[in-house]
């Protein structure tokens, strides 16, 4: 029968060659007895590992150890221990290998690769370094890809990128991953064009793979000494870079090419359409390139091939927020939420719908429920914070704010907090928060927002020399900032400096000619100056672009009072108090030009109204008294005035 057994040897042999592993391990079984020489026992061990049997292959390695004694059993078992994941018990065997075969390269090749796989990163490179020292043409060229790896999990692109092309430097000898990591390498050292280059080689590489029956692995096997497991994994790693398509369409991104980016991530769904992850990045490329229809589109594919994946929604709420459409992106969040009332990202997205369409008491509710579902996450708190705020409800803001610094610390809160103090008139501990702020992140000392919270601070108690540095340098690390350039324009302006105002105002302008507030401060400043013509050119400008501005009006009322044009100037007074009915300047205007045009009874009227909304709080007897200070009028019009209002306030202002 010995020579049935050797046909059933040689038929198991036939089939593992072809790679049919299970027909293959049948005849190997049944022909096991005439396995003899040494090769065929690691082919065997090798094979029941291939076909699921490899604890099985683990112990026939140990019994041929304990007959041989050699440094390749060593080797083969520690090969397979690896892969089943057990490093420890692999580098034990390889260190044996090595002891007793230091000559080769294997046994430092495999050990490498356990220590690499431990993240034992210094073991990993000195092996593989040794290994390479052992190797000629036909094996080195994987090895410089492993050495590669290593370096590139150890956080060394740069040395990795060198290893990397030295794996590509005879293109018969590779294979598509290692031009793909290659362009990794190169893309964390911002080489990106040349990453690029190096990733459309490994994509046409890539494709001839795919082109073949064998899924390439022929070519493969051709090109390189590693396993068959080792080509599954590495048309796996293709896979889940969507044939590279995906990480090129990133490369272009970040080129600022999104009509490249688009035309790989099309090409990708087209390999792949069933990936949502594809679909999300797409409409990523779609939405920045300004093709919001073609980017909803893809979202809204998403959200129905994943309905409980919250990343569309957000990034089709975020598209919707942009169009100044919060009603839709509402309604759409309300769907995710229909779904995950308990999921806690659902819950915040749902409060800050709320809060967006000025729903604060729904959204201060909600938020309750979300501290119950989720009582450790700052900012959850920070969220009730901005409610509050919204609410003008600034100690309970306060309190929301201390409780997220108590969790989770940082810049970001403390600087919220700060400004919540600043609301409150409590300058000097918004001061100090803003200090705090910086022992969380010293580099936040150079950020604009803390520049410009520090002006601000200055600014409200007075320090307007500090306002003004403060301001400079906020100016300095964010030119591009118009805003910055008002504020200090203000410091000016207080202090006296109004050529260096105007300064400001001009350059403002020069940065955003559509910022009204800039306007109207220069409008003032000229008007100060005296130069009405240039104050009202200023004025007109911000009723253009803010109709209807009740301040915009007042300053023309007082510049064409200046300028005598007294009905011009009345009729400005009068669009100001249709939209402010209790605004009292307008109203002591008013009776100034009633009294220059002898109309005392409407001169009367206007002084009777402007004390009636000068300060709510003052006193009938503190009003009366308003009036008999008045300059610029007859002693029996103000009298008038005086007996008028006293009649409207009857006894109040006997028992006052």
């Amino acid at each position: 029968m010995k020579w049935m057994k050797r046909i059933w040897f040689r038929m198991g042999n036939h089939y593992r060659k072809k790679r049919e592993f299970e027909q293959a391990l049948k005849y190997m079984r049944k022909g096991e007895s005439a396995i003899t020489s040494f090769d065929d026992k690691l082919h065997y061990a090798e094979l029941l590992h291939n076909s699921g049997h490899s604890e099985e292959a683990v112990t026939y390695l140990g019994r041929l150890i304990d007959s041989s004694g050699s440094h390749r059993a060593y080797e083969r078992r520690a090969h397979i221990l690896r892969e089943l994941n057990r490093e420890t018990e692999a580098i034990e065997d390889l260190d044996e290998a090595i002891r007793l075969n230091a000559d080769n390269y294997l046994n430092w090749y495999t050990r490498g690769i356990a220590h690499k796989d431990l993240n034992q990163y210094e073991e990993a490179i000195r092996d593989l370094k040794e290994s390479i020292k052992r190797e000629d043409d036909s094996t080195v060229i994987s090895t410089y890809y492993e050495l590669g790896m290593t370096y590139y999990e150890s956080g060394n692109p740069a040395e990795a990128a060198n290893c990397f092309r030295l794996s590509i430097q005879q293109p018969d000898r590779a294979i598509p991953m290692y031009y793909y990591m290659l362009s990794v390498s190169l893309d964390l050292m911002d080489h990106v064009q040349e990453a690029v280059g190096v990733l459309q080689e490994g994509i046409q590489l890539a494709d001839r793979y795919e082109a073949e029956a064998d899924g390439g692995y022929a070519m493969f096997a051709g090109s390189t000494n590693y396993s068959y497991g080792a080509f599954l994994t590495f048309q796996r790693q293709v896979r889940e870079a969507y044939s590279f398509r995906k990480p090129m369409a990133d490369l272009y991104v970040q080129l600022g090419d999104l009509g490249q980016a688009e035309f790989y991530l099309s090409e990708a769904i087209e390999r792949y359409p069933d990936s949502y992850e594809l679909y999300l990045k797409r409409a990523e490329v779609f939405n920045r390139s300004g093709n919001k229809n073609a980017a909803k589109a893809d979202l809204e594919w998403a959200i129905e091939a994943e309905p409980d994946d919250y990343r569309a929604y957000f990034d089709l709420a975020r598209i919707y927020r942009e169009d100044a459409r919060e009603e839709l992106a509402y309604e759409l969040i309300s769907k995710l939420y229909g779904r995950q009332p308990d999921s806690p990202l659902a819950c915040y997205w749902m409060v800050d719908c709320y809060y967006r369409v000025g729903r604060n008491e729904e959204a201060l509710a909600l938020n309750n429920k979300l501290l119950e579902l989720e009582n450790d996450d700052a900012p959850n708190y920070v969220q009730r914070a901005d409610i509050y705020m919204e609410m003008n409800d600034l100690p309970s803001a306060e309190q929301s704010l201390k409780e997220a610094a108590a969790l989770q610390d940082g810049s970001e809160i403390r600087n919220k907090l700060s400004y919540v103090l600043y609301l409150q008139g409590r300058n000097e501990e918004a001061l100090l928060e803003l200090q705090e702020a910086v022992k969380q992140e010293e580099a936040f000392s150079e950020h604009p927002t803390y520049l410009a919270a520090s002006g601000h601070i200055y600014k409200e108690m007075g320090m307007w020399d500090l306002a003004i540095d403060a301001y400079s340098q906020a100016i300095q690390a964010q030119p591009s900032n118009s805003r910055f350039y008002e504020f200090r324009a203000v410091c000016f302006v207080e202090t006296g400096q109004l050529e260096r105002g105007l300064t400001d105002c001009a350059q403002g302008l020069s940065l955003n000619p559509e910022q009204g507030s800039l306007y109207s401060l220069r409008s003032g400043i000229y008007y100060t100056m005296a130069d009405y013509a240039r104050a009202k050119e200023d004025t007109l400008n911000v009723l253009e672009l803010s109709p209807g501005h009740p301040g915009a009006y007042f300053r023309l009322g007082q510049i064409y009072y200046k300028d005598q044009d007294e009905d011009a100037a009345l009729a400005a007074f009068d669009e100001v108090l249709k939209m402010v009915p209790e605004h009292a300047d307008s109203y002591l205007y008013k009776a100034h030009i009633y009294y220059g045009q002898f109309e005392h009874e409407d001169a009367i009227q206007s002084i009777v109204n402007w004390s009636l909304h000068l300060h709510k709080e003052m006193s009938p007897a503190d009003k009366i008294q308003a009036i008999e200070g008045l300059e610029g009028f007859e002693e029996g019009v103000l009298e008038k005035a005086v007996e008028r209002l006293t009649g409207m306030y009857g006894h109040q202002l006997y028992l006052s």
